[in-house]
């Protein structure tokens, strides 16, 4: 296998830096290298927000909590499409009329506050860089269930890789993220579906019956109590996507509202239809009792069952492209936050697309360094970056979305009590945390604002 995967590996990585050169071609501006010239139309957009998704979350996230805990590890999926049905409802068109580069850039335009933009700023930052180190760490996982073992070769191939993944990044911005995007996404669907279609074909097609489901979930053993600890997987992928950089990077950059609407609306019913395909090679890698090598990850063992060594290879360099395409997506919305919320003035002129390609560069690698200090999973990872901005920049980002007229006090107040709150339910945890966050920092919000209002001083004393 290993001849196949270096060949399929080597061409597809060749292309990847074909198509990063090409974009680069076409960028002149920050504006182009960040936001793709404010131009992305239907097709380019759903490739890219689908793309932005199907990370590692979704393929190896979703396999492994199936593995545990079967059918309700579409929870994740399914929380993330609810994401993309409540910003299809208006939040899409909302944000693509906004005429700003970052969420951050709102608390500089709406409540009227710098040092508010720098911290929603930094906020945002550590929020993406968390999930960033996840796809980081995925990453090792399925290159250790690759190979079989921890040793010097699968680190450089480790190391190789995160350097492509920075290198065209680096080249061309959004603009080559968003090409690579819809030559990955064609990727991963044809490879993907094709194995999934042919494992139906060889078993039995009852998995999915309604009539099996029951008996096929009593198999896994989890507890109510154990179900509903995993519910938070669910509620934090729809409300961060809500406000998330890089998805409302795309929404920012696209052509027209209706483009940003409809687009949302065909990337949720593609992540449910496509959750699926690790769900049940998740599972079935439980049911068919297979080995699961030491730090892998079920869903490599569950592929290569029912896979030749070249499927198998055409697959594992799949996993690669779903990976890249969140991980390079991370890492120019991290850029941007950096690049255009903080002056930097030792780097050279703001405005520099040179100043900017820096800054990726050091992202990457700092990213990459720090995710060898973190031990956990990857859907963990996740989850707990989203409580960073959830707690902290959902409410007031929400409400200037809809409201012109906002005030900046309350704006303070909601970032404060939500990150007090956070800080609180992490030493003292409670379900669905969130929830109860987000109230405590919508009540802070709207006494600020009355008491704003109350005393005539408004948003912009």
């Amino acid at each position: 296998m290993n001849i196949y995967f270096i060949s399929i590996f080597s061409i597809l990585t060749i292309i990847y830096l074909y198509l990063g050169y090409i974009a680069s071609k076409r960028i002149s501006t920050l504006k182009d290298y960040f936001l793709a010239g404010r131009d992305l139309g239907f097709f380019a957009l759903v490739s890219t927000l689908i793309a932005t998704q199907l990370g590692s979350g979704t393929l190896l996230g979703i396999a492994q909590k199936s593995y545990e805990v079967g059918y309700y590890g579409i929870l994740y999926a399914l929380g993330m499409s609810i994401g993309f049905i409540i910003l299809s409802l208006g939040l899409a068109s909302r944000m693509q009329a906004l005429d700003v580069a970052t969420t951050a850039e709102l608390f500089e335009t709406r409540y009227n506050s710098v040092t508010l933009r720098k911290i929603a700023s930094i906020l945002s930052i550590i929020t993406l860089c968390g999930i960033l180190i996840g796809q980081i760490v995925a990453s090792r996982e399925f290159i250790v269930g690759i190979f079989q073992s921890q040793s010097l070769g699968t680190e450089i191939m480790f190391l190789l890789f995160w350097i492509f993944i920075i290198t065209y990044t680096i080249l061309g911005g959004l603009k080559a993220v968003v090409i690579t995007d819809v030559f990955q996404l064609f990727y991963i669907i044809v490879v993907f579906t094709g194995i999934f279609v042919y494992a139906l074909w060889q078993e039995p097609a009852s998995f999915f019956k309604v009539s099996n489901l029951l008996g096929t979930q009593k198999q896994f053993n989890i507890s109510y109590y154990e179900l509903m600890t995993f519910l938070p997987t669910l509620i934090a992928p729809a409300l961060f996507s809500l406000i998330e950089q890089d998805l409302a990077q795309r929404f920012f950059s696209a052509r027209t509202k209706i483009i940003a609407t409809s687009s949302a609306i065909v990337s949720s019913i593609f992540m449910i239809a496509f959750a699926i395909i690790p769900i049940y090679f998740g599972m079935q890698a439980k049911l068919l009792n297979l080995i699961i090598p030491a730090g892998s990850n079920p869903l490599i063992p569950g592929l290569q069952y029912y896979a030749n060594n070249f499927v198998f290879a055409l697959l594992i360099c799949g996993l690669i492209a779903a990976i890249t395409s969140t991980a390079d997506s991370l890492l120019c919305a991290i850029s941007s936050n950096v690049a255009q919320d903080f002056k930097f003035s030792f780097l050279g002129n703001k405005q520099s697309i040179q100043r900017s390609q820096w800054i990726t560069l050091f992202v990457g690698i700092s990213m990459l360094t720090l995710s060898y200090f973190i031990n956990a999973g990857i859907i963990d990872i996740i989850i707990s970056s989203y409580s960073i901005s959830i707690s902290t920049l959902f409410v007031p980002l929400i409400i200037c979305y809809f409201k012109k007229n906002v005030c900046r006090q309350a704006a303070w107040a909601s970032v404060i009590i939500g990150a007090i709150s956070q800080i609180l339910f992490w030493l003292y945890p409670v379900f669905l945390a969130d929830l109860y966050i987000i109230g405590i920092a919508t009540l802070a919000f709207i006494l600020t604002s009355y008491t704003c209002k109350k005393l005539k001083t408004g948003s912009y004393n």
